[in-house]
């Protein structure tokens, strides 16, 4: 009874509808699939042709596979808005790139992305940047097919941009803010926030206004620099919008 049911199990790879799942749903490589089996990858390959479902390449093959939830799009979403890049590696595969001066942050985005299914690749590494006059903590994800999608909607052309389909929400916000974000403190009057939006078109800065408009902050865009103001009559309802800082230091941020 034993070995039927085990030579039943090293047989599913030979049905259609359970290696498209394993290999084209599950992402499964072939010599998964094949310990999986109980055979080698070579039956796995032989079996793919015969049953016409497309080998990957090998390039393809080499990239890493994650399960995005809407969660983890809206945080990434929000740290790419902010200081976090997205590199391409291939026509089939992109990473995270993240740098902070606070190790803290940067640990804290290496467990978020981990809890996430997305991987660190190597060690977070310290550097010194002249720029800033202080050290540097420096994050590599590995690279994964399922962050492709981002990248296209972030960098269409290479230089990074607002997408027009963001819609925003808490998470998205926060990231952002943490990032390219600063509570401002007048000598006269009550704080305000401001979103550092240099880099981007001023197309897109005057579209993200817009956005915080309808979710009732009363925000514009300076016209100077290109920056985001939000005014101090919605900046705790900004801040309590957005929510609690999950880290330390950047806590100020966050003390209205």
């Amino acid at each position: 009874m034993v070995k039927m049911r085990k030579e039943k199990m090293i047989k599913k790879y030979q049905n259609k509808e359970w290696l498209e799942k394993k290999y084209i749903e599950e992402k499964l490589s072939i010599r998964q699939i094949g310990k999986l089996s109980g055979v080698d990858r070579t039956t796995i390959g032989r079996r793919l042709r015969k049953l016409n479902i497309t080998v990957r390449s090998n390039i393809e093959a080499m990239a890493n596979h994650c399960n995005l939830s809407q969660e983890a799009i809206n945080w990434i979403s929000g740290e790419i808005l902010g200081d976090a890049y997205l590199q391409s590696c291939s026509i089939h595969s992109a990473r995270i790139l993240y740098g902070s001066k606070y190790e803290e942050y940067i640990n804290y985005v290496s467990d978020t992305l981990k809890s996430f299914g997305i991987q660190q690749s190597g060690k977070i590494y310290k550097r010194y940047d002249k720029r800033c006059n202080s050290y540097i903590y420096n994050y590599a994800s590995l690279s994964y097919t399922e962050l492709l999608s981002l990248r296209k909607q972030f960098y269409p052309e290479g230089k990074k941009i607002i997408p027009k389909d963001i819609k925003l929400n808490p998470t998205i916000l926060k990231q952002h803010y943490i990032g390219d974000g600063s509570l401002i403190y007048p000598k006269n009057g009550r704080p305000y926030v401001k979103l550092a939006t240099y880099g981007f078109p001023v197309s897109d800065v005057n579209w993200l206004v817009k956005q915080l408009n309808k979710l009732g902050f009363l925000a514009k865009r300076c016209t100077s620099n290109n920056i985001i103001g939000i005014s101090t009559y919605s900046t705790k309802d900004f801040l309590n919008y957005i929510g609690k800082c999950p880290v330390k230091c950047y806590k100020y941020k966050f003390q209205y």
